[in-house]
């Protein structure tokens, strides 16, 4: 994605299950873009704000579903309530189409008669559930938006 190109917040509401789905796949995709940070250094400025927008728009649903997790204090911080509006942006959204894609090829290979252990069905269950909030969730983020009067 160029920096140049307009990567505008879309709102969409969601339920609280699928908020907690986005949660956890934008945590993954932090997760999977962090190798940039150790060559931060090398890139110039266009690549470094490339960068920050990967991180913004994650932080942005971040701050909307709530970040999980207990707080410094050791208590768990409230569930934002039902719904829960959510910007999100066609970065972002591409980045969870891949999360999407391999969420698929994991539940596939566990199906798959060459694993080494017999499948978890909770685990692919979970799986499939995150892989349909995605989908519901790609399918409300191409719908045109609702005009307001």
């Amino acid at each position: 994605m160029s920096i140049e190109q307009r990567n505008d917040p879309r709102v969409i509401t969601v339920d609280r299950a699928t908020a907690a789905v986005l949660r956890a796949e934008t945590l993954v995709v932090l997760e999977s873009n962090s190798h940039h940070l150790e060559d931060v250094e090398r890139y110039g400025a266009a690549g470094r704000r490339a960068l920050r927008a990967v991180y913004a728009d994650a932080f942005a649903v971040l701050d909307a579903v709530g970040w999980g997790g207990a707080g410094a204090d050791g208590r768990e911080p409230p569930v934002p309530p039902s719904p829960v509006a959510v910007p999100l942006t066609a970065g972002l959204m591409a980045q969870l189409r891949e999360r999407r894609r391999d969420l698929g090829h994991l539940n596939l290979d566990r199906l798959s008669p060459l694993a080494a252990e017999p499948p978890d069905l909770a685990a692919i269950t979970a799986t499939r559930l995150a892989a349909q909030a995605l989908d519901r969730l790609r399918t409300a983020f191409t719908r045109p938006p609702v005009p307001t009067a």
